[in-house]
C-alpha cells in the first residue's frame, strides 16, 4: 500500500482528538494551551500503521485557516460527529472543504453513542445521510462509536483499513514539492519542518529550494513515520532536517521543491466555484483569503467579463496577491470571506503568471476555464506567441518532470518540439499559423505601399514581431523551404511578390541598363543618365533603385554605376589574371577593366569585400578557393 493521508474533519467538541487517542494511543493535542483548554488548536499527527497516517484538525471557526494547513493534502477523509450534536456548522464548512478539495474517498465516525439512546442516533444517522447525498460520502459507511468508552473502535479501524484499499492513485507530478504545515528546532539537529510529499520525491544530501525566499538548503536528514529514512516520496509524511537555516527564516505555508520547478507569484489566473449555500455572491474587487497548500494569503478578486460570482456559479477570474504566494498550474486552493470569515468556495489555478496587461491576462484565463485538460496544455503553449518555451521555462510554468511533458506533448498532434540554435522549443500548430500569418499580412501591406520596393528588411520583421531572434529565424527559413517566402539578402518578400512597372517604365530601365552595359566602368552618373533617357534626376533615381533591388546593377560611392553583367565578366577576367600571375596591381586591374584609376580603386574594394581578393601592400591577391 502506498502512504495515505486521512484528515480528520468535524465540529469543535465532537472528539476527533479522542477518536485518534482511540485508534492510536496517540493525544495529537501537543500544545500546552490545547491540553488545558481540551480543544486542538493547531493540527496534529498520528500514526494508524506504517503506511496511514492521521490528522488530527481543528473544529473551532476561529482556527479553521489551522484545518486548512492539515486538510491540503489529505487523501481520504473521517468526518466525525457527535450524536448528541449531529451535524453543526463546522461539520458542514469542513465538509465542504473537503468537497472543494475534490477528495474522493471517505467514512464517518458517529461519536458519543454512549450519551444518547438509539433511536436519536437514527434521527441523527437520516440527518447526516441527507447532509453527504450527492457528494462523494454519499455511500460511505457510518460507523457508531464511542471513543471515550472504546465501543465499535475496531468495527471503525477495520472500515478505515478497508477504504484505503480503495483511494485512487495519485497523480504524480514527479518534481518534488513539499507545503510546509510545522517548523520547530531539535536539540543536536537545528532546523526541522514537516509537511507531506506532494510531488516526487527527496533524499538525505538533495538540495531543495525554499520558496516564496528562493534559498537553496541541502538536506541533512529525513524521517518518516517516526523512522529514520533515507528518502521521502509522494503522499509521505516527513520530517525534514535542514542544514543552514534558522527557524525564523521559515514559515507554515512555505514549501520546499527540486530547484528551478516552482516560483512564486503575485497574482494567478483561477477557476472560482461558489458554493450554493453561500447567502451572498462574490463582487468585483473584493477582498478574500486564499487557502493553497498550508498558506493564508489575501487577495482581491477580478472576476473576467462579470461583476459576481453567484452562489453556485463557476467563473474565471484573476486573484491579485498581497504577498507571493508559491503556486503551479492545476493546484487547488479554498477560498473564504475576510469577515466574517467563512468558507465560501474553492477552485483551481488555471495560469500561475498571468500577462500584467488585464486585456491579455483576462484573455488568456478565459480562454483557458473554457478549454479541457487536453486544450489547456496547448493554449498556455500558444500563448507564449514568439517567445516560445524550452523544457526549463515549461517546467517552471508546470511544476511537471520532462517526462510528464512529453507524455503531454505525445498526446496533442497539435504540439512539436522545434530546435533552434542549440535550444529545443515547444510550439504548437495554431501557435506558428499565427506567427506565419502575421509576417504574410505585413509583407502583403508592404509590398502593396511600396510597389517598387522587391522586399523588406528582414529587421523589420524582427522588430515587428519582438520576440525570440532566433525562434523567428527559425520560422522564416521554413517558410522559405515553404515556398511561402523569397529571400535576398537582408530583404524578404512573398514569393509571388515582383516590381510591377508600366511598359514606359520597363522600357526607359532597359534602356539604362544598354547604356550601362555600353559604357562599362567608366559609366554615367545620375545627371548624365537622366539627360539620355529624357526623364527627370528622381525618376531615374526610382529607376536605378529598382534596377539594383532587382540585381541588374551595382553602385559603388554612390557615383559609379555598372551592370551585374559587366561586373561578372570583370571578376572571370579577375579570376583569369591569378592563372598567371600571384598578384594583380593597380594598373593591371585598371587595363582589364578599361577604366580610369577613379573608378579602378573603389572596384578593387568592392573585389575585397566580396572576399575575392584580399589586400597585401599595394597589390591584390587571390583568395583561396
Amino acid at each position: 500500500m502506498n502512504q495515505i493521508v486521512i484528515g480528520l474533519s468535524g465540529h469543535i467538541d465532537h472528539g476527533k482528538t479522542a477518536v485518534v487517542h482511540a485508534l492510536t494511543g496517540v493525544n495529537t493535542d501537543r500544545l500546552e494551551e490545547e491540553i488545558r483548554r481540551g480543544m486542538t488548536i493547531d493540527i496534529g499527527f498520528a500514526f494508524l500503521s506504517d503506511e496511514i497516517t492521521l490528522i488530527d484538525v481543528p473544529g473551532h471557526e476561529k482556527f479553521v485557516k489551522n484545518m486548512m494547513a492539515g486538510a491540503s493534502a489529505v487523501d481520504a477523509a473521517l468526518l466525525v460527529i457527535a450524536a448528541d450534536d449531529g451535524v453543526m456548522p463546522q461539520t458542514r464548512e469542513h465538509f465542504d472543504i473537503l468537497k472543494l478539495l475534490d477528495v474522493k474517498v471517505g467514512c464517518i465516525a458517529l461519536n458519543k453513542i454512549d450519551l444518547v439512546d438509539d433511536d436519536w442516533i437514527d434521527l441523527v444517522e437520516l440527518d447526516i445521510q441527507e447532509m453527504v447525498s450527492n457528494t462523494f460520502l454519499e455511500n460511505a459507511p457510518i460507523v457508531r462509536v464511542s471513543a471515550v468508552q472504546n465501543n465499535g473502535i475496531e468495527e471503525l479501524r477495520a472500515t478505515i483499513l478497508k477504504m484505503c484499499e480503495n483511494i485512487p492513485k495519485k497523480m504524480d507530478r514527479e518534481i518534488f514539492r513539499l507545503p510546509i504545515d510545522r517548523i520547530f528546532t531539535k536539540k543536536g539537529f537545528g532546523t526541522v519542518i514537516t509537511g507531506t510529499v506532494t510531488s516526487g520525491s527527496a533524499k538525505i544530501g538533495d538540495t531543495v529550494e525554499l520558496l516564496p525566499s528562493g534559498m537553496k538548503l541541502k538536506i541533512r536528514g529525513l524521517q518518516s513515520h517516526t523512522q529514520k529514512v533515507d528518502k521521502i516520496a509522494l503522499g509521505d509524511r516527513g520530517a525534514v532536517n535542514l542544514a543552514t537555516v534558522d527557524t525564523d527564516e521559515i514559515e507554515r505555508g512555505f514549501q520546499i521543491s527540486a530547484q528551478g520547478y516552482f516560483q512564486s507569484t503575485n497574482q494567478i489566473g483561477v477557476d472560482i466555484h461558489l458554493l450554493k449555500t453561500v447567502k451572498k455572491p462574490v463582487a468585483q474587487n473584493q477582498r478574500i483569503r486564499v487557502h493553497l497548500g498550508t498558506e493564508q494569503v489575501m487577495a482581491r478578486v477580478s472576476i473576467i467579463n462579470d461583476k459576481l460570482i453567484k452562489p453556485g456559479e463557476q467563473k474565471p477570474a484573476i486573484l491579485k496577491l498581497e504577498k507571493p504566494l508559491p503556486a503551479s498550474i492545476g493546484d487547488k486552493f479554498i477560498i473564504r470571506t475576510y469577515s466574517p470569515i467563512l468558507t465560501i468556495g474553492g477552485g483551481v489555478v488555471l495560469d500561475n503568471k498571468p500577462p500584467e496587461k488585464w486585456k491579455f491576462a483576462s484573455q488568456k484565463v478565459k480562454d483557458l476555464f473554457d478549454s479541457n485538460l487536453t486544450k489547456r496544455f496547448e493554449l498556455i503553449v500558444s500563448y507564449e506567441s514568439v517567445n516560445p518555451l524550452n523544457e526549463k521555462r515549461l517546467k517552471l510554468k508546470l511544476g511537471i518532470s520532462s517526462r510528464k511533458i512529453q507524455q503531454l506533448v505525445d498526446e496533442n498532434k497539435n504540439l512539436k518540439w522545434i530546435s533552434s540554435k542549440s535550444e529545443k522549443l515547444l510550439v504548437s500548430t495554431s501557435q506558428l499559423d499565427e506567427i506565419q500569418q502575421t509576417i504574410i499580412n505585413f509583407l502583403e501591406k508592404s509590398h502593396k505601399k511600396n510597389k517598387y520596393r522587391s522586399g523588406v528588411l528582414k529587421k523589420e520583421i524582427f522588430q515587428l514581431l519582438n520576440g525570440d531572434e532566433r525562434f523567428i529565424e527559425f520560422i522564416l527559413k521554413m517558410m522559405e523551404q515553404d515556398g511561402i517566402l523569397k529571400q535576398k539578402d537582408e530583404h524578404l518578400s512573398l514569393s509571388s511578390h515582383s516590381i510591377q512597372l508600366s511598359d514606359d517604365e520597363e522600357k526607359t530601365l532597359q534602356r539604362i541598363i544598354e547604356i550601362l552595359d555600353n559604357e562599362g566602368f567608366a559609366s554615367s552618373n545620375l545627371t548624365d543618365l537622366s539627360k539620355k533617357v529624357k526623364k527627370s534626376e528622381k525618376e531615374a533615381k526610382q529607376l536605378l533603385k529598382i534596377a539594383s533591388e532587382m540585381d541588374k546593377i551595382i553602385t559603388l560611392d554612390g557615383s559609379l554605376i555598372f551592370t551585374n553583367n559587366n561586373f561578372t565578366r570583370l571578376k572571370n577576367k579577375v579570376v583569369e589574371h591569378f592563372s598567371d600571375n600571384d598578384t594583380i596591381s593597380v594598373p593591371q586591374f585598371k587595363d582589364l577593366a578599361k577604366t580610369t584609376r577613379k573608378y579602378a580603386v573603389p572596384l578593387l574594394e568592392y573585389f575585397d569585400k566580396l572576399k575575392i581578393t584580399y589586400r597585401v601592400g599595394n597589390e591584390r591577391k587571390l583568395v583561396a578557393r
